[in-house]
């Protein structure tokens, strides 16, 4: 009995400790498995405060790079575009990218981004507003949780969250 009683701690608690932890920024909230981290950078394109950069990212064992990453850029949408002629530019920068199509509130496409900051293939995620434009780039080759952290994305303002389609 006692090591049933035991047992069943252990578990628990290691089911706690395995938990997604909530993180707040400016604009959004994500739940971060362990080993995530996250980091901010508001007007980081040209100082301009309405832009935000947002890196949510597994760090490798050498913590020298990413094993999985998820980059949320919102930038103001000067040619009032809608979230289709976004992603159709976008895509031809990317290599092998796939050609954009509508999936929910989003428009995506596969490819890889020419930057050298995580050289994997990834899934481009596109949505605009007329004030707005939202893009996620969501790499994750081996599938160590990154849709899960762009699904636990939380609008934490009325344009971001009508940006993520809340």
């Amino acid at each position: 009995m006692r090591r049933l009683l035991f047992t069943t701690l252990l578990v628990l608690c290691l089911a706690v400790s395995a938990q997604a932890e909530t993180r707040a920024f400016t604009l959004f909230s994500a739940d971060l498995p362990q080993g995530w981290d996250g980091e901010e950078n508001m007007g980081f394109k040209s100082g301009n405060p309405n832009e935000c950069m947002l890196i949510l990212g597994l760090a490798n064992a050498k913590r020298d790079g990413y094993d999985a990453l998820v980059s949320i850029f919102v930038l103001p949408n000067d040619q009032k575009e809608d979230s289709a002629s976004v992603a159709n530019k976008l895509a031809p920068l990317q290599a092998n990218a796939s050609t954009p199509r509508p999936q929910g509130h989003f428009w995506t496409f596969n490819g890889e981004p020419r930057s050298q900051t995580f050289p994997a293939p990834g899934v481009t995620k596109v949505s605009a507003t007329p004030d707005k434009v939202l893009i996620a780039i969501v790499q994750d080759p081996d599938q160590r949780g990154a849709e899960a952290v762009f699904a636990s994305l939380k609008g934490l303002t009325p344009e971001a969250a009508k940006l993520l389609g809340e």
